[in-house]
């Protein structure tokens, strides 16, 4: 593989390559290449782990469409879920094409645009289901499915070597709260037809059967609700606007009015009025109503059903809200599924909440939630309607892309590949082949600014969280080189230390050999630093077994 390829070196053939999407739960960023032309399918984000500390989002690197310029034709946005669609908004300075994406998704992405004063200049565009969208070398069409989200649908690519199925997050639902009825027949149609690819959904392949639909949801929660006679506080998606519709409807059968908390679900709300999910006369009542209202009437429904610590409920959870507080006896329901990697932040808010001794309610004591991601057997129905030649899973851990590729085999499809991000596939002509490996990784969020994940400032975190930090402090006299017998040495994240022991042998060793150095080297702040170090780590070695990063700051008066 020649390691100096760029994208736009590949002129003939069908390509296909993930920037994010594989191996891993979000960031979906996947790239299809045909006779030197380009499209992008999602551009989303990530949730940061223990690996990042103070992190909390990550997105794609995409520097590889650098090369590619105008032959880059479009970003088409398959739904409105972060992991799919949120890293548009900060990425918006590298994106030189138009954006296409459903209504729902677009307004969502237009909010994003707003916050980052990204809006001028850049082309949103709104998907048309009924309408192809043609572009050089691809012919684009869209195959509404069922999913969390409303307008999630399943884009067809077709080129001169054949068409390809990229499924994005799809389940069957034959009785969904919002739009239509999942429908086998258009993929039925492209089975008659001849699919060369199916770039398919891996999220619950190791799960067997078959999802349950958002309806059982709608009359599980009414009688959910009519168990318990106090303030009933439900938290899930912001994005989920369909269960926010029947959290909403057990409410009003319950006698029970209605309060929004968390500023992403106020503004998700009101794009779903806009696109006609909400009649303009659903009303909720404030914050400030709701803390005057009788415990057995209030419903809250809020952001925070994932642990994060500036949600809505994490700060109730904490009595750090302006107007909401919870009382012994009232309720919590988590109507959402626990994101990889977030189980630990998840856990920490239920036990505080146990302590409380408010009830917790979760999926596996009520159906309270259902996925939005079909299981096994909805995955071996998708292979037997479209019959693909070519499998490629994403969208999942490792895990999850095995037991995809599995059901791939059960399904007698010719061909599977897991790849990896980066890897490059070589789709068509010929078999199947990986021809080149790209570097891919990702871009650290802190605040509305972006850093590459391999930022030395990440490394220090790391190095101080595990490791602990001393701070030396020391003052030297221009004039003769004396040192200023106040050193000040703070210890940080380090137990059981006997921190005089080792201050009073470190001054003892440093000045010792301090005062063996000559005039030159007495000058150089790099020459001392290095021999306040190396004198503090020797005066630490039979103390810690840890190796904490050491800082001097050497003042000079």
């Amino acid at each position: 593989m020649n390691s100096n390829l760029q994208l736009n070196d590949f002129n003939e053939g069908l390509h296909f390559l993930s920037l994010g999407g594989i191996g891993e739960i979000g960031a979906n960023c996947y790239l299809y290449g045909c006779d030197g032309k380009w499209i992008m399918i999602d551009l989303g984000l990530s949730f940061a782990d223990e690996k990042f500390p103070g992190v909390d989002l990550l997105v794609p690197k995409i520097d590889h469409i650098d090369s590619l310029k105008n032959n880059l034709e479009a970003i088409i946005i398959s739904h409105g879920h972060e992991d799919h669609a949120g890293a548009v908004a900060f990425l918006a300075n590298k994106i030189k094409c138009p954006v296409y994406a459903s209504k729902f998704a677009k307004l969502l992405i237009e909010n994003r645009l707003k916050e980052f004063n990204k809006v001028e200049g850049f082309s949103l565009n709104e998907i048309d289901f009924n309408k192809k969208l043609s572009l050089n070398n691809f012919e684009i069409n869209f195959i509404p499915t069922t999913h969390s989200i409303p307008e999630p649908s399943a884009i067809v690519i077709k080129t001169q070597y054949g068409q390809l199925l990229h499924t994005a997050d799809w389940k069957i639902d034959n009785s969904p709260t919002l739009g239509e009825s999942f429908s086998k027949k258009q993929f039925e149609k492209l089975g008659s037809e001849g699919l060369l690819a199916l770039i398919g959904d891996s999220t619950n392949a190791n799960v067997p059967g078959i999802s349950q639909s958002e309806n059982d949801v709608k009359e599980e929660l009414t009688n959910i609700f009519s168990r318990f006679p106090n303030r009933i506080v439900v938290t899930c998606f912001s994005s989920n606007i369909a269960r926010m519709k029947n959290i909403i409807n057990a409410a009003k059968k319950n006698k029970r009015k209605v309060a929004l908390v968390g500023r992403s679900m106020k503004k998700n709300i009101e794009i779903a009025r806009k696109c006609g999910y909400f009649e303009e006369n659903e009303m909720f009542i404030s914050e400030d109503e709701a803390s005057y209202i009788p415990r057995e009437n209030l419903v809250i429904i809020c952001t925070g059903s994932q642990g994060e610590k500036r949600s809505a409920l994490y700060r109730i959870a904490y009595n750090s809200h302006q107007h909401l507080h919870l009382e012994p006896e009232d309720v919590v329901i988590f109507s959402s599924r626990d994101i990889p990697g977030n189980e630990k932040s998840i856990n920490n808010l239920k036990n505080l909440l146990i302590r409380q001794r408010v009830e917790i309610v979760t999926a596996d004591d009520d159906l309270v939630h259902v996925s939005g991601h079909g299981y096994a057997e909805e995955i071996k129905k998708m292979y037997n309607w479209t019959k693909p030649y070519l499998s490629i899973p994403v969208h999942g851990e490792p895990m999850h892309l095995e037991a995809h590729k599995q059901l791939s085999y059960s399904s007698q499809v010719p061909f599977t590949k897991i790849l990896e991000n980066g890897k490059c596939l070589k789709i068509a002509p010929g078999e199947p082949k990986i021809v080149e490996k790209f570097e891919t990784g990702k871009l650290i969020v802190e605040g509305k600014n972006l850093y590459d994940s391999e930022s030395h400032f990440i490394k220090e975190r790391r190095k101080y969280s595990f490791e602990g930090l001393v701070l030396i402090s020391l003052i030297i006299k221009e004039d003769d080189y004396s040192i200023n017998k106040n050193i000040l040495i703070t210890f940080k994240g380090l137990p059981g230390l006997n921190e005089e022991n080792i201050k009073n042998d470190f001054k003892i060793h440093f000045i010792e050999n301090y005062v063996k150095l000559n005039k030159d080297q007495k000058s150089a702040d790099q020459v001392v630093s290095d021999l306040a170090k190396s004198t503090l780590r020797k005066a630490m070695k039979n103390t810690i077994q840890k190796k904490p990063e050491i800082e001097v700051h050497l003042i000079r008066s």
